[in-house]
């Protein structure tokens, strides 16, 4: 196990200290002093107390927001009292802090699975939550129509579109909405509200490889010495300039406006045409990327195929944010599409808590984050804050000290996951449907996979 004498990432027991390393108070206080609600009686918590518990309320396993405001903070506050304060501060205020709270993790030495030749790697998605069907939501959120038949959607749906740090599962930005609006729309507001992190190279699936939003991303991205890497469509269209000598090329795409349809200008990208075979049958999977890295030479075409296999981590990160954190799936808890957007917000401040917690126990243990489960450091850092508020006048500071050093020791050890072999399974189903043969003798391959970069035309 790797000793650390002075960690960069330390594992906190108390969620206030927790929170407190995410969103400095008095920076919140001033946000909220600044834009907040104004008029009545000093409210009893804090505006960095409330944000704190409504955080904490998403991270615990069971129980009501009353109940854990009194759990963390020791003030008994009605839940009445509690939802018209979330009502009187609404969801953009909430949107703002978490700006002001998030920013990248990783460091180069500590996690260089999270870079790719110095470029911080980071994944850009969306993610849809069901709302409840209550009154205020019928009125004011869009069900969007079913992709497949003419049936009417159960539910009103959230979208939310995430920037996420790879390799570190931490979220940088992120953008609701509930009007219908696309992924493409929220993207260009995350865009507008925050500036991407320097010599950043973001990773994208083909909802995000289109010739309008690139237009948007390359600006953002080369103002700080950053590139892309998406994948796109095959339909595309696209004028070749030059053939590299690793099989890429350099081609020119035309930008047309989504809002007036006219040529908006010209974009100069390279483009990767790649099939990916995996020893043991199934069809090879064909991959067109679009990126703004130039130089064959630093960046060979195989290696950023590759690297677009990291991609999957921001699926990961949903799995872990709607079943492992929020505990329903994708079904949200509040009654109107602005406490949606809070809950969904309160959501990402959680998993970004999480994401420092985690990160200080893969340093303790000597591995990269991913080697981590997330469960675990959920479970135990829920337990370890409830138990230490429930007994902060019992236990002096230094074996308050001690009995964390313990946890974070012993987390070291229950939540690192096993190193697995890289292995692809049989494509087939047990009760076939469709065209998927039927599976009678499960087996397991060792991963062998073979990518070949195709200079011909899509």
């Amino acid at each position: 196990m790797h000793d650390a004498p002075h960690p960069r990432f330390p594992f906190h027991g108390s969620f206030p200290r927790a929170f407190a390393a995410l969103l400095d108070p008095p920076a919140c206080d001033s946000l909220f002093e600044r834009r907040g609600p104004r008029g009545g009686p000093d409210p009893k918590l804090s505006p960095w107390q409330w944000l704190m518990t409504r955080t904490y309320h998403q991270l615990a396993p069971a129980g009501s927001f009353s109940t854990h405001v009194k759990e963390i903070t020791g003030i008994r506050i009605s839940g009445s009292a509690l939802s018209q304060r979330g009502k009187a501060i609404g969801w953009e205020l909430l949107h703002e802090a978490l700006h002001l709270a998030l920013r990248p993790l990783a460091d180069p030495a500590l996690h260089p699975g999270a870079f790719h030749r110095g470029l911080r790697l980071l994944a850009i998605d969306g993610t849809t939550f069901n709302l409840r069907n209550t009154p205020a939501i019928a009125e004011r959120a869009v069900k969007v129509p079913c992709g497949k038949g003419n049936g009417q959607p159960a539910f009103a749906r959230m979208l939310a579109v995430v920037l996420v740090e790879l390799g570190m599962y931490q979220p940088l930005a992120a953008a609701p909405g509930w009007q219908g609006e696309g992924e493409a729309t929220l993207a260009r507001r995350i865009l507008q509200e925050r500036e991407l992190p320097e010599k950043s190279l973001l990773l994208g699936d083909r909802l995000y490889g289109t010739p309008s939003l690139l237009w948007h991303f390359k600006p953002a991205l080369e103002k700080g010495g950053g590139a892309f890497l998406m994948r796109v469509k095959s339909n595309l269209k696209a004028t070749v300039k030059e053939h590299l000598s690793d099989g890429s090329r350099r081609i020119v795409v035309k930008v047309t406006d989504p809002a007036t349809r006219r040529v908006a200008g010209t974009l100069e990208l390279r483009e990767i045409l790649a099939t990916v075979t995996v020893a043991g049958g199934g069809k090879p999977l064909q991959l067109r990327l679009w990126t703004s890295l130039m130089d064959e030479t630093l960046h060979p075409a195989a290696e950023l195929v590759e690297l677009y296999a990291a991609r999957w981590q921001h699926e990961l990160f949903f799995r872990e944010l709607k079943v492992k954190l929020h505990g329903r799936g994708d079904l949200l808890d509040a009654q109107t599409p602005e406490t949606a957007a809070q809950e969904v917000l309160a959501l990402l401040m959680a998993a970004a808590v999480l994401a420092l917690q985690r990160a200080a126990v893969a340093e303790a243990a000597g591995v990269e984050v991913p080697r981590i489960s997330f469960a675990v450091v959920r479970d135990y850092t829920a337990a370890m804050c409830k138990l230490l508020e429930l007994g902060n006048d019992l236990m002096e500071l230094p074996k308050r000290a001690i009995w964390v050093a313990r946890a974070l020791k012993q987390l070291a050890e229950v939540a690192l996951i096993p190193w697995r072999k890289p292995r692809s399974c049989q494509r087939a189903l047990r009760q076939p449907v469709k065209d998927w043969p039927k599976m009678k003798q499960p087996s397991s391959l060792p991963l062998l996979k073979s990518i070949t970069i195709n200079p011909a035309s899509p």
